[in-house]
């Protein structure tokens, strides 16, 4: 188990930006951190949603229940909220008429880039099960590339991120592909390796929130093997709906509720 120490000289060591330009040349969100401060929140309870993948009817089902909570909810998505599933634009679509924000995703910047790659060569064939994308209207396509990395709301001590941080290293000095792709952390020696290095499997290494030790709650996603993930300073929410698992949100203020809503469908084979 890394220890305090070994946050510490992560931090000691690794001062300098990992990377300030994006792995695959994507264009970096005006706000790459988002702050929402207590003045956005107000009163207003907050609910955390999972990663959603297209799966439109289980996010109308779990929005509908956590309005019956609370009227007046503010709903945050860690990310992949598009891509491999059933109902993408519909979901791009619905999220659209809710007071909400959400963070980028591994899927959703592989949106982005398949149709960077259409616009800059006309020609290029995108997959079959890609093709999806082309349905995307130019408000849909503003929409993820203005999603930032991470949202933090201060007067809720939370932090939301679609993969994973690196405890000891400042948000702004975090790899953007590390934010949307990584699940573990390996510890290297600190004098002749790299410090924690994020890992985007899950066999080397420990899963990365088993580190997080806040002061903030992280909320993130990404990691359906693990289903819910639950430790002290993290909590980890995607359980898979895509694969036929469930669409889990929970809220980080006022009655802490969890909803959890079945998967209507197998909409991927987990095993393929």
């Amino acid at each position: 188990m890394v220890s305090l120490v070994s946050v510490l000289f992560s931090a000691l060591f690794r001062q300098k930006p990992l990377v300030r330009r994006h792995a695959f040349n994507l264009c970096v969100p005006p706000t790459s951190h988002l702050v929402l401060d207590a003045d956005v929140i107000a009163s207003r309870p907050v609910f955390v949603v999972g990663d959603i993948h297209g799966c439109c009817d289980e996010l109308q089902e779990i929005v509908s229940e956590a309005q019956k909570e609370h009227g007046d909810t503010l709903f945050i998505f860690v990310g992949d909220m598009v891509n491999k599933g059933p109902k993408n634009v519909e979901v791009l679509d619905f999220i659209s008429t809710l007071k909400s924000y959400a963070v980028r995703g591994n899927h959703d910047e592989v949106v982005l880039r398949e149709l960077a790659e259409l616009k800059k060569d006309p020609s290029y064939e995108l997959r079959e099960k890609n093709k999806w994308m082309t349905s995307l209207r130019p408000e849909h396509v503003n929409y993820l590339n203005n999603l930032p990395y991470t949202i933090s709301l201060p007067s809720l001590n939370s932090l939301i991120v679609h993969a994973g941080l690196i405890p000891g290293i400042p948000l702004e000095q975090l790899d953007y592909n590390n934010m949307t792709n990584m699940r573990n952390i390996i510890t290297e020696d600190y004098f002749d390796g790299r410090g924690l290095v994020a890992s985007t499997g899950i066999k080397d290494g420990v899963p990365w929130a088993s580190l997080w030790s806040g002061p903030e709650h992280v909320y993130f996603g990404h990691d359906a093997r693990r289903k819910l993930q639950q430790y002290p300073h993290a909590t980890g929410l995607d359980t898979g709906c895509l694969y036929g698992g469930c669409l889990t949100g929970i809220f980080i203020n006022g009655c802490k509720k969890m909803i959890q809503i079945p998967a209507k469908n197998v909409y991927v084979d987990p095993n393929v």
